[in-house]
């Protein structure tokens, strides 16, 4: 019977133990997310993508979406096998759902529906009941508007034609820029013209003087590169429209020229008088067709402004006008019998028992037409000639309530500001717990003390608390104290308030630990650096890497 030689034994051995090693550190489970931004246009339904890696099942684990604003804002929360919403941010109810089906399969995506400019900004995909360091990852929303351009003709200038092109509704701020028909950028008259109204949205215009082509069409084109959106809009001018160059008349003088050298001197003046009065007529009737079209044009969109103005108004000042508008029954039937609101309407309108109800049923009637518009213009001639003094006095009162709201919102920003810098106080002294896991468990000897302070703030329970004191070791105690740290609901807040007991009992650690957290420091800076290279910037850190070794000290915490 043959067997094998000790030393080829104790070789594979040793190779099934490596392989051991390498296939069980390649499994652990982290969260992944999008490398790139997610763009999306307001109105929306979007998905932000969240997934484990290797795929496990993530159906019992707590999947945690929060939005990293100034405060933190809950977005979505799974945890014990179902959503669970209670503490969810108001502006999110209703609009958040996470593909159940797919939990199974590691996606613990989140859908996000009807996007709204606000809604822009980091999200964090947070799983705290992983065992590995990777627990998160952060996805960033592009919240963008966008509106199709419209032209006009704006006149002539010298023998071109002046071309208006106009585009509103837009976010972030587009550039805009005119082409003829081979796609060939044409010089504009002037930079773009830009307005951002009151609900942060942007307005362009742009000019342009063209000159007869071949094909007499023209492109204006808006695009916004942080969204990746592009809108054209093509316009023809008719050859008429443009003014007529002199050489036909060159030709002619010449030609008349010649006449005069060889007919009679009368004849020849009654047929240049006679030409240049029919070209003078062709010119007036011209002109007078072009002045009449831009005259119609302009009448049209000053209406139009108008219109938009009136209705802007009244939806701004909609709770005011239900509360202080007597005459809700009247207006209701001037717009009934301008075929404005529908019968049924109108009736309960007439039907209604108090003025603010029947406002509420009118507004409602306004917000539900289908030329909102109109309606609500329509609304405000009305009301303008029946209850004036309501128009007159919402002047001062809009004048209060803007400074109102600029005061409220002075306010609530130093409250961000505060809660802004405790939050990243907290996130700083939590990752200096995590980053120094291994290091703490074998030095900190005041385990038991630490728990027994947090169990006095509630931040850990009563039996890990007793599991923590009767625990042989000052190791044993750190590693159950973490397992407590790592499996609160609040993991942020538990680890500073852990990091500030820490602080006060056993300082000398904490500082130990500056010379320990050197290498992962530039290990980070090397990390940064080559992010940098990409953008021309890593020159900097590669020359002073020595000098800042040399300098770094007592700062390793704050970074």
């Amino acid at each position: 019977m043959k067997t094998f030689p000790t030393s080829a034994v104790w070789c594979l051995g040793i190779l099934f133990i490596s392989v051991s090693l390498i296939t069980t550190g390649s499994s652990e489970v982290q969260v992944v997310g999008p490398a790139d931004p997610v763009d999306a246009l307001a109105g929306d339904d979007i998905i932000l993508p969240c997934s484990l890696k290797p795929k496990a099942s993530a159906e019992t684990m707590i999947v945690r979406w929060t939005r990293l604003n100034l405060t933190t804002e809950n977005v979505h929360l799974y945890r014990d096998g179902r959503d669970s919403n209670e503490d969810q941010s108001p502006s999110y109810r209703g609009r958040t759902s996470m593909f159940n089906e797919e939990l199974k399969n590691g996606n613990v995506s989140l859908k996000l529906t009807r996007v709204t400019l606000s809604d822009a900004g980091s999200y964090m995909c947070f799983i705290p009941t992983l065992t590995s360091q990777v627990k998160e990852t952060t996805v960033q929303l592009l919240v963008g508007a966008v509106s199709q351009p419209v032209i006009s003709i704006d006149g002539t200038k010298d023998w071109g034609v002046v071309l208006k092109c106009e585009s509103g509704g837009w976010f972030p701020e587009p550039e805009m820029e005119w082409l003829d028909s081979s796609g060939t950028i044409l010089p504009a008259d002037g930079p773009p013209e830009r307005h951002r109204d009151s609900e942060g949205l942007y307005t362009v215009r742009r000019h342009v003087t063209v000159n007869q082509t071949d094909t007499n069409r023209f492109t204006c084109r808006v695009q916004q590169q942080e969204i990746n959106h592009m809108k054209e809009t093509e316009i023809h001018v008719p050859d008429d429209v443009f003014p007529k160059s002199h050489v036909g008349l060159i030709v002619g003088l010449l030609a008349a020229a010649v006449v005069v050298l060889t007919a009679s001197a009368g004849g020849v003046y009654w047929w240049r008088k006679h030409m240049k009065e029919k070209q003078r007529q062709r010119w007036e009737e011209r002109d007078k067709k072009i002045i009449k079209d831009l005259e119609e044009r302009m009448k049209d969109y000053k209406l139009e402004q108008e219109k938009r103005r009136d209705a802007q108004f009244v939806t701004r000042n909609k709770d005011h006008l239900i509360q202080n508008v007597s005459e809700g029954k009247s207006i209701a039937s001037e717009l009934h019998k301008k075929d404005l609101i529908p019968d049924e309407m109108n009736s309960q309108i007439s039907a209604a028992g108090t003025s603010q109800d029947q406002m509420r049923l009118l507004f409602k009637a306004l917000e539900e037409a289908e030329d909102t518009t109109r309606v609500k213009s329509t609304f405000y001639k009305i009301l303008l000639d029946l209850e004036p003094d309501v128009v007159k006095d919402l002047g001062l009162f809009n004048t209060i309530g803007l400074f109102n709201t600029i005061e409220k919102q002075r306010q609530r920003w130093e409250e961000r500001v505060k809660d802004y810098k405790l939050e990243q106080e907290k996130r700083r002294d939590a990752q200096f717990v995590t980053r120094n896991k291994d290091h703490l468990i074998q030095n900190v000897s005041e385990g038991k003390s630490i728990a027994s302070e947090l169990h006095k703030k509630d931040l850990i329970p009563d039996e890990m608390n007793s599991q923590i004191s009767a625990a042989g070791t000052s190791q044993d105690q750190m590693r159950l104290l973490f397992k407590a740290l790592e499996e609160a609901e609040d993991t942020t807040r538990v680890k500073s308030t852990f990091y500030k007991i820490l602080l006060d009992l056993e300082p000398d650690v904490v500082k130990d630990l500056g010379l320990f957290n050197l290498i992962g420091l530039f290990n980070t800076i090397e990390k940064q650096r080559q992010r940098w290279e990409e953008r021309g910037d890593a020159r900097f850190v590669t020359r002073h890497k020595d000098h800042l070794i040399q300098k770094v000290s007592g700062g390793i915490h704050s970074i």
